[in-house]
């Protein structure tokens, strides 16, 4: 059953929303970040000296890498040390695919990052925020990496938040081991894991880092006239065609020749405003789906059945009367409009995905009928099979018509997904978001080609339209 972690512990959404804490879906990773920029204006009491905590450990950090003398002597092994976290379960953020588990750094990461910041200290620059941006000019230290980082460091902080918010809401908290080797703390239990529920402050969450536009090369190369022209000349008129991995190679090794260069951009970007993450509108599909899906299946209920012995036959039914419901949901019920964000703009297809992974697990419990469906994150083809007694699988991947891998997908991806599953039967499910008519009648005729044994295809219109109340007028 897919839960969120306030209708799990039966607290009113909008109680629970008031505390200021994202509400997590249980076994579902929320891609959203903490952003350290947010830590300096936090309004959460428990956090009004997390972003200090933050700044004095990589001061010490970078205190330690101005005396290496070289890679693998004392102070190095000492500023690696700095750089290893313990794991930490029970955080329902990022990209760790069962919700609780982090993206910590390995050695050979951290040694890779050791390097570049050791050259950038003995260019001069010894910023703590340089670790903020890092992600930016630094290969595999994204968002999740980053905000893995300052939740270890804050960690007694979230802790705190956490405590308090159970507390003034009746949850309740047993003692539970967050890091190997400490003590348990009380706190709130994931009942999909047996692992604690650290909550995290709204107010500190972004979809993506405002750090992440210091990496661009056009942002970078005004500070520096001739950092332009040697970047130019790296890349020339390929760097449209470069790939990301390149540009951040590009603009790594510039800092350390043009120091004064990083130090302009560090200070703009302490500088610059933050806006916090519009969770009404949420323009990354992330949070808004749950909600959603519940509503929409209460206020249209669809009645499924599963007759005994469930066999593939069987729930490919259930599995293609859902989507059919699914469609008309997009299609006459105004369900697309969460397709897009308030401007009009396409959603990631991520945000398709988890929407019908919850509409889909919305009904099945719902009718109290015996299937699960199942996804890698609430991402990814959403897996239907029995929860006992039968072992076949069938496969729904989502898939929007602007997608560049629309063909592929029905080529090669949901196949090689059924066969890793081993599923039988599959649903193509095309969400049709702006396509050229071109495109679909050219899928359409690649799909009538393809034989019985290709999957299923259902395209679903996914345009917002007028209401039939607005379109008589």
């Amino acid at each position: 059953m897919v839960q969120s972690f306030c209708d799990y512990y039966g607290i009113d959404p909008a109680t629970f929303d008031a505390s200021g804490a994202l509400d997590p879906v249980l076994d579902v990773d929320t891609r959203l970040f903490i952003d350290p920029s947010l830590l300096r204006q936090t309004e959460t009491p428990e956090l009004q000296a997390s972003y200090q905590r933050v700044v004095d450990h990589f001061s010490d950090v970078l205190r330690v890498v101005g005396n290496i003398g070289g890679e693998g002597d004392v102070f190095w092994r000492k500023a690696d040390q700095l750089l290893t976290f313990p794991e930490v379960h029970g955080l329902c953020i990022g990209y760790a695919t069962t919700a609780r588990a982090g993206s910590g750094m390995g050695p050979k990461l951290r040694a890779h990052l050791l390097k570049t910041v050791h050259q950038i200290v003995q260019a001069g620059v010894k910023d703590p925020a340089l670790f903020e941006i890092v992600g930016a000019f630094e290969d595999n230290v994204g968002p999740d990496r980053i905000s893995d980082m300052i939740a270890k460091i804050i960690l007694g902080d979230l802790v705190a938040f956490t405590q308090r918010v159970c507390s003034d809401l009746g949850i309740p908290m047993k003692p539970l081991n967050l890091v190997k080797g400490q003590p348990p703390e009380d706190m709130p239990e994931n009942p999909a894991t047996g692992d604690a529920i650290i909550l995290v402050p709204k107010d500190v969450l972004r979809d993506l880092p405002i750090a992440e536009s210091y990496g661009d090369i056009a942002y970078v190369a005004q500070y520096n006239e001739a950092l332009r022209a040697e970047l130019n000349a790296i890349i020339g008129t390929a760097w449209s065609r470069a790939t990301i991995a390149e540009k951040k190679e590009a603009l790594r090794n510039s800092f350390p020749k043009y120091p004064e260069v990083l130090l302009a951009v560090l200070e703009e970007y302490k500088a610059a405003g933050r806006s916090l993450y519009d969770f009404k509108d949420d323009p990354s599909g992330e949070t808004i789906w749950y909600r959603s899906a519940k509503q929409f299946s209460k206020e249209y209920p669809l009645h499924l059945s599963l007759a005994s012995p469930a066999d593939t036959d069987r729930v490919f039914e259930v599995a293609k009367t859902i989507c059919e419901h699914f469609r008309a949901l997009v299609e006459d019920n105004q369900l697309c409009k969460l397709l897009y964000d308030k401007g009009g703009k396409p959603k990631h297809e991520s945000a398709a995905q988890l929407l019908f992974y919850g509409i889909a697990a919305a009904y099945c419990t719902a009718n109290g009928i015996e299937l699960s469906p199942e996804s890698d994150g609430g991402r990814g083809p959403v897996d239907f099979k029995m929860s006992s007694g039968f072992d076949g699988r069938v496969l729904v991947e989502v898939k929007l018509s602007r997608n560049s891998q629309l063909f592929h997908g029905f080529d090669k991806q949901l196949p090689i997904y059924q066969k890793a599953e081993r599923a039988t039967r599959g649903v193509y499910l095309v969400i049709d978001n702006g396509a050229s008519d071109d495109r679909l009648e050219a899928f359409r005729k690649h799909v009538s080609e393809a034989g019985s044994d290709a999957p299923t295809v259902m395209i679903v219109d996914g345009i917002v339209r007028p209401s039939a109340s607005k379109a008589d007028h």
